[in-house]
């Protein structure tokens, strides 16, 4: 069916504008659209791949390098820490075995400590109480003692590599389990955590 004169979609252009159909039907000419292109940003920088190796590295030795490092100090502090009070100071190395008739033999294998500075301890581990405390002088083969005899094998006055205590079980202080301490003044420079059974 066919309009009448009368009807037109729509009214017609202002002097001076151009006809509908510049931006689409749907945009009268004297309203254009607002974007009439597409507008895209700037494409995002990609990250410099030196800058993420160093951080990898940095992380790296976060995670695996400090904590080490941590440990071995905390290491060195634990050993340095007195079992008895004073200053540790484990400079003698000590050996020990189960010997005959229920004794035991300590061997000093490193180490050296005048021997009129040093003194012997015996510890019972269940009560804590210390069992045998005596100068490694009173301990020497005259002097008898029950519980220790300590003999210094190369005869130079000195604690050191090469001599030996026997340690009785007879006198009734001295029993497997029991921890031995050699000490100088507060000092601990010899340790034996338990004589074996």
């Amino acid at each position: 069916m066919q309009q009448p004169d009368s009807y037109q979609p729509y009214p017609p252009p202002a002097s001076g504008y151009q006809q509908p159909g510049q931006y689409g039907a749907q945009y009268p000419p004297q309203y254009p659209p607002q974007y009439p292109y597409p507008y895209y940003g700037p494409p995002p920088k990609k990250e410099d791949s030196g800058k993420i190796i160093l951080i990898v590295i940095v992380v790296l030795v976060l995670v695996v390098v400090v904590p080490i490092v941590l440990a071995g100090v905390l290491v060195v502090y634990l050993q340095t820490l007195p079992t008895s009070g004073g200053d540790a100071e484990t400079s003698l190395g000590l050996r020990v075995e189960r010997s005959s008739g229920g004794n035991w033999t300590v061997w000093v294998t490193s180490g050296t400590k005048d021997a009129v500075d040093v003194r012997f301890q015996v510890i019972d581990p269940n009560t804590g109480s210390t069992t045998v405390n005596k100068m490694i002088n009173a301990l020497l083969p005259g002097q008898k003692d029950p519980d220790a005899v300590y003999n210094d094998n190369n005869n130079d006055y000195r604690l050191d590599g090469g001599d030996t205590f026997l340690l009785k079980s007879s006198g009734g202080h001295i029993a497997a389990g029991y921890k031995v301490q050699l000490l100088v003044g507060s000092s601990i420079v010899g340790t034996i955590k338990e004589l074996p059974a």
